[in-house]
């Protein structure tokens, strides 16, 4: 098998652990994966390797199949970023409620003059 192709099938499965990753909610294992399909991609798709012939069909199929897959990706990041932001506008909201309770459960002191003196 040509190097690209074996570089493609190495990014192509590196995208597919990124985007188990991503499902699951794990950020830093994702991102991760991410520069090393990068670095994968950046390599299969330099002159050394594309220079020589290969079979331009099979190119061709691992480049869709690693365009789709990032499309996935994309999704799932997007997925996930609604989600968080969903979130933290719910977080918000609850702090607030809980700063109203906060002050609702406070007693109101009792007012006093400063210019009647208590010493006498």
């Amino acid at each position: 098998m040509h190097p690209a192709l074996k570089l493609l099938d190495k990014a192509i499965a590196l995208g597919r652990q990124e985007l188990a990753h991503l499902a699951a909610g794990e950020l830093d294992q994702a991102e991760a994966l991410a520069f090393g399909r990068d670095s994968l991609l950046t390599e299969a798709l330099s002159d050394d390797n594309l220079s020589a012939p290969q079979s331009l069909d099979e190119l061709l199929s691992r480049l869709t199949e690693l365009k789709e897959l990032q499309a996935q990706i994309i999704d799932a990041a997007g997925r996930l970023h609604r989600s968080l932001g969903d979130r933290l506008r719910r977080t918000g909201k609850e702090r607030k409620r809980h700063a109203g309770y906060g002050r609702a459960a406070r007693p109101t002191p009792r007012v006093q003059s400063q210019y009647i003196s208590q010493n006498g």
